[in-house]
């Protein structure tokens, strides 16, 4: 949404690093051979704010069509994006640009649901018909890492800075994940979200969804109600790597989603990061005709 003015940063990789968050002068190799810290219970501590990335993780990168994207940040710093030169004026189209440039990691539906897959992809980010647009609910895959966890000996609290902001509580104390004829459908997160360990490995199991209210992306990739998430934290010294798995209806195959890493902020005395109001402006918004006349000049 073109809701703020931008100050453009740097250009190109030392850029992306410092939005990441990567403290260049540590290694990969120093963050997995850092001491894994653990519980009173012998698991690994999950605790802290993981806002920062990893050095040679897995990942995606592309300068987009037409040559080099700027990296621009909000005013506030609450946001950051690749534009063309620095100007918002393009950011939903840009944005989109690189997002379908990325063909590596993509779930694979069946048939019947080819034409509008296709048809989303193509059409859903200008209409707008994407359900998580504006200040509304993205759902778990588009939210990915989150950037507080809480570690309790009987729950995990998982907190998303990203707007909308969402807490997530997670049991671990044994209760068993929820049967189909239990499902209601009421929390676009997830109404039943359920852990355990798994040696060192954090894996949570998160079922019964709304329908047609959640894309998996912004590309026009719709989850069904009866899908089923599930995510592995595993800690490595200072690397926390989060590995996610969609087991979807809809799908030809289990679709393993891309793996994300990030590191802990090394200062103990950090707070949750704040975030920022969340506001959609009529007629300058990604809903508003100015947008769609946007998408017309390609």
């Amino acid at each position: 949404m073109r809701i703020f003015s931008a100050t453009v940063l740097a250009v190109g990789i030392t850029a992306v690093l410092t939005e990441l968050g990567i403290a260049q002068e540590v290694t990969r190799e120093e963050l997995l051979n850092a001491p894994t810290p653990r519980t009173e219970q012998g698991h690994p501590d999950l605790s802290g704010l993981w806002i920062g990335g990893v050095p040679g993780s897995p990942g995606f990168s592309s300068t987009g069509a037409g040559g080099a994207f700027y990296v621009a940040r909000s005013d506030d710093g609450s946001a950051a994006f690749q534009v063309r030169d620095g100007n918002f004026y393009w950011v939903e189209i840009d944005q989109e640009i690189f997002v379908k440039s990325d063909r590596e990691n993509m779930p694979l539906y069946k048939p019947e649901y080819w034409e509008q897959i296709r048809w989303n992809e193509e059409y859903g980010y200008e209409r707008p018909v994407d359900p998580g647009f504006g200040c509304k609910e993205i759902g778990i895959v588009k939210r990915g890492f989150p950037d507080e966890i809480i570690q309790l000996p009987n729950k995990v609290v998982l907190l998303y800075g990203r707007s909308p902001p969402a807490i997530r509580e997670v049991p671990t104390d044994g209760r068993p994940l929820r049967s189909e004829d239990e499902y209601e459908g009421l929390n676009q997160l997830g109404g039943s979200s359920v852990g355990r360990w798994e040696g060192d490995t954090l894996v949570i199991e998160t079922v019964d969804f709304p329908d047609e209210l959640v894309w998996y992306s912004t590309r026009g990739w719709p989850m069904s109600a009866n899908a089923k998430i599930t995510e592995r934290f595993s800690r490595q010294g200072n690397v926390l790597r989060l590995e996610m798995t969609v087991d979807d209806p809809a799908f030809i195959r289990l679709w393993e989603v891309r793996p994300i890493e990030r590191q802990p902020n090394p200062n103990p005395n950090a707070l949750f990061p704040p975030i920022p109001a969340c506001i959609e402006l009529a007629g300058d918004s990604i809903s508003g005709e100015r947008f769609g006349e946007r998408f017309k000049q390609r």
